[in-house]
């Protein structure tokens, strides 16, 4: 893991619809590794390597979104009141210290609190204190209605323990993936005209997965996420275990894996010792969803990283984990040509 890549990815801020600076440092990174970057009309990037391939089109998707807020309204007294951009819990929220950034890019800290008890605790009885004492002193500081916000969180190791905290892993894990995919096969053989993707508005709607995609039209696509762990002290469930490897999606709720695909991907991971679980997605679904519903349908699947905290300002990875994904991207973009996807959609 290029652990000063990931605090810087991490780091960024990038809400749904305010994923720029994401954007530049995935663009700024692979920029002398790739033959090209593009951009979808929404602004997922589409990092193409190895544009002289005859072989399939495979694109690697992470979206570039973290959960994050938008300032909805300013008080008289000089508080903030927020607007939810994806799966955040209020009880979550409450107490965090959260970043503000301005239409002009001037950055401010804030403290989440609440007059209300924790039952039945909505968003909307949340407030952002910034030290200001009136709507003037907000107003004065240029931040404006619209404004965006998100966990301050910096990443960092806990305890030199392989175990990374951050506050947008969800997906930056999942860029980083991708952009050390590239990095890592930009000078070996592929089959394949291989794309990374960053894409955005992930956590509003998959939207960035759908454009992106039917921009690119691949043969094959490959979703990287992450999900919270199922395993913990008062639940031995043995699935999705974190720091046991990465799972590969049997179905979620917005899409099934591609069969054929699903079994190449497992086939690779046995072959090659990595230790792979296997997973369904109850409860919500991943831009695998919308990106292989494009055209008249692609072949594709979801493999994502158990994590802790998910949707929090402490989420964390396992550096094995993420290791252990990374060698099986690699492996199974090596094996991907014309003979193996002619096999995916061999339907008689």
């Amino acid at each position: 893991m290029n652990t000063a890549l990931m605090t810087t990815l991490t780091n960024a801020h990038g809400p749904s619809g305010r994923e720029d600076e994401v954007r530049s440092v995935i663009y700024h990174e692979l920029k002398n590794y790739v033959d090209d970057i593009q951009f979808d009309g929404l602004g997922s990037v589409i990092a193409r390597l190895n544009n002289q391939a005859t072989g399939p089109k495979v694109a690697v998707i992470a979206h570039m979104d973290e959960v994050g807020f938008l300032i909805q309204h300013i008080t008289s007294d000089g508080y903030l009141k927020l607007f939810k951009l994806g799966g955040i819990e209020p009880y979550i929220a409450l107490n965090s210290t959260v970043e503000i950034k301005t239409r002009l890019g001037n950055k401010y800290q804030g403290i989440i609190f609440t007059d209300k008890s924790l039952t039945n605790l909505s968003m909307d009885d949340l407030f952002v204190d910034i030290g200001a004492a009136n709507l003037q002193d907000v107003l004065a500081m240029g931040i404006e209605i619209g404004d965006s916000a998100v966990f301050a969180t910096r990443a960092h190791e806990l305890n030199n323990s392989g175990n990374f905290v951050s506050k947008s892993f969800d997906d930056r894990i999942g860029c980083l993936l991708g952009m050390e995919l590239l990095q890592n096969l930009a000078q070996q053989p592929l089959d394949c005209d291989l794309y990374f993707i960053g894409s955005a508005q992930e956590e509003v709607g998959t939207k960035g997965g759908k454009t992106a995609t039917d921009k690119l039209r691949p043969d094959v696509v490959i979703v990287l996420d992450v999900a919270s762990t199922k395993h913990t002290p008062s639940s031995q469930s043995g699935r999705r275990v974190y720091g046991k490897g990465p799972c590969l999606v049997v179905a979620d709720k917005c899409a099934l894996a591609h069969y054929p695909l699903f079994n190449y991907v497992s086939d690779v991971a046995r072959e090659n010792n990595i230790d792979v679980q296997r997973d369904f997605l109850a409860g919500g679904g991943t831009d695998n969803g919308s990106a292989t519903l494009v055209g008249e349908g692609i072949a594709g699947m979801a493999i994502i990283l158990p994590v802790k905290n998910c949707h929090s300002p402490y989420t964390l990875v396992n550096k094995a984990d993420y290791e252990a994904c990374l060698s099986l991207l690699e492996n199974t973009v090596k094996g991907l040509n014309a003979e193996r996807l002619a096999s995916f959609y061999h339907y008689l």
